[in-house]
């Protein structure tokens, strides 16, 4: 005889029944008004494993008065779902009320496949509710996301759990000796998934008596590893990110580790690396993205365990890599700037029509003389920077330049006058008036300053603010 298993046999009959979720089941939840107005919408139920997304389908189906067609992105593809919609659309189950048609794993229909489901939706012949762990907004096609309410679940708490677990314990194992501590643990372990405390309950009963207690149980579980593709796929990635752009190499390994516990392809770990390196770190410091480029080759050739090790390396030289955004802020303001007509002395010139229109025209090959001005922006963006380097290990021509000594010498000679008996320079202010970077003001003030004056170099020591 086939045994069902305690989830199914725990699963609600009617809303009253289903724990948690207090944003959809409460008085002013969506789900309650929606079963309180008879009108059911197609919809789309997002969150974690084991916190009722088929069992509320199901309630939703029955309590609006309408059938019940399942079909799984697991096990059913999509020509088997078109088949069946085009076989069965004079069938007597779609003659009345549009029947729920519940899609489980939504998420593994490509949105081509999709797209099948858009007439059906259109023309009212059915009520899709699709279930996902993945968020809808990466893998629902939009033309479908936009017919479909987005009703988010999530995890549930250890006492929403251990309600259940209690309950269990009543219907099922009446005849068996109850232990709150181990209903407890259950609660906990279950990291919001109903069905794991349910499955785990079960597993502790089908223990022989004498090898029941918790420390036999935790064996025999072993640790659950608190990772999905709903939440922490993108979750830890995020934070695992912003741990690197803090420099914070400590929460950067604690988050990889919980990337690689979960099983996340050391892949997509890498690219997280190199788009930190460009974004967070440019170049302040380059070699960062070097490493991390050579890190994403390098998972490719090991794959785990082993790759953990250079994966754990390059996180550890990025978290500590001196940080500058100056990068992706210049891309943003360049895409950002209007187009305007480029300069003609720029435009290709290597035919005789293009000659013949001026083309080319005054461009001056920089090479013959490196220091010569010319303008390659459009003549409207002239004087415009795009790129701001804020870091002095950015070292770029800007900071290999030399300030103009005349207009120095003047800018200096006027704060002397002012503060003859010494102080800060400005460098700031000087470096946005000479378009030259603090640093070669500081190397060109030397020459300038003067047997007479000292140059002194401070170590300044600032308390740290209270939090």
């Amino acid at each position: 005889m086939q045994l069902i298993p305690l989830a199914e046999r725990m699963r609600p009959i009617k809303m009253e029944d289903v724990v948690g979720q207090p944003h959809l089941l409460g008085s002013a939840g969506i789900l309650t008004r929606l079963t309180a107005s008879g009108r059911l919408p197609s919809m789309v139920l997002w969150g974690p494993p084991g916190t009722g997304k088929t069992t509320l389908a199901r309630l939703l189906a029955n309590g609006s008065g309408r059938g019940f067609l399942e079909f799984s992105g697991i096990t059913g593809s999509a020509a088997d779902l078109k088949k069946f919609l085009l076989d069965n659309s004079n069938a007597p189950l779609f003659r009345g009320q549009a029947p729920v048609l519940f899609l489980d794993e939504i998420h593994r229909y490509n949105r081509s496949q999709q797209d099948l489901l858009l007439p059906f939706v259109e023309r009212g012949e059915v009520v899709i509710i699709g279930a996902t762990t993945e968020n809808p907004a990466f893998y629902l096609n939009p033309a479908l996301r936009s017919r479909c309410q987005l009703v988010p679940l999530n995890a549930l708490e250890p006492a929403h759990i251990m309600e259940v677990l209690d309950r269990a314990c009543i219907q099922v194992f009446s005849d068996q000796a109850k232990d709150d501590e181990i209903l407890d643990y259950l609660a906990h372990w279950a990291g919001g998934d109903l069905r794991a405390g349910l499955t785990g309950l079960e597993t502790y009963f089908d223990l022989p008596p004498a090898e029941r207690s918790l420390e036999y149980l935790r064996n025999v579980l072993g640790g659950r590893v608190l990772f999905d593709r709903a939440d922490g796929h993108y979750d830890l990635a995020s934070a695992f990110q912003k741990s690197l752009r803090g420099s914070d190499p400590d929460a950067a390994l604690y988050y990889l580790s919980r990337m690689i516990r979960g099983g996340e392809d050391p892949r997509f770990i890498a690219r997280r690396l190199m788009v930190t390196a460009a974004e967070d770190v440019g170049n302040a410091d380059p070699q960062a993205f070097i490493l991390a480029e050579c890190v994403s080759r390098a998972v490719e050739r090991i794959g785990w365990p082993e790759a953990r090790i250079p994966l754990a390396q390059t996180v550890i030289y990025v978290a500590n890599a001196p940080k500058s955004n100056a990068t992706i802020q210049a891309i943003s303001a360049a895409m950002e700037a209007p187009d305007a007509p480029m300069p003609e002395s720029l435009r290709d010139s290597h035919t005789s029509t293009s000659k013949a229109r001026g083309y080319g025209a005054g461009y001056f090959y920089s090479h013959l003389d490196y220091e010569k001005e010319q303008y390659f922006l459009p003549e409207t963006m002239r004087g415009q920077k795009l790129y701001n380097p804020i870091r002095p290990q950015e070292r770029n021509w800007r900071d290999k330049q030399e300030p103009d000594l005349v207009a120095l010498q003047t800018l200096f000679d006027e704060w002397n006058g002012l503060f003859p008996d010494g102080g800060y320079l400005p460098l700031d202010e000087w470096s946005e008036k000479l378009a030259v970077s603090r640093e070669a003001i500081a190397r060109a003030v030397q020459k300038i300053a003067g047997h007479e004056l000292q140059i002194e170099r401070a170590l300044r020591v600032s308390p740290q603010s209270k939090k």
